[in-house]
């Protein structure tokens, strides 16, 4: 089957675990760094990978953008203040 390059689109969301179920934020955020806003800094969310409408792990180098990401997260300075990065 050919899929059209238009139709394949990967976007990120934010997730949670809430009552061992994992929520997604309810946005197709184009980057990983945009995904970062909807990210709650309680270690309970982590970013994933929306393909066709399934989440999937981050590849490698997107794993790499999301730890270049953590630091310019919007709550990220309350962290660095700390002496945390």
């Amino acid at each position: 089957m050919n899929i059209p390059d238009e139709w394949y689109v990967v976007r990120y969301a934010a997730c949670r675990v809430v009552d061992g179920a994992i929520r997604l934020c309810g946005h197709e955020h184009g980057t990983i760094a945009d995904a970062m806003g909807c990210v709650v800094p309680d270690g309970g969310s982590f970013i994933s990978r929306v393909e066709f409408g399934s989440t999937t792990s981050l590849s490698e180098k997107e794993l790499i953008d999301f730890l270049k990401a953590l630091r310019d997260a919007p709550w990220a300075s309350r962290w660095n203040s700390l002496g945390a990065v």
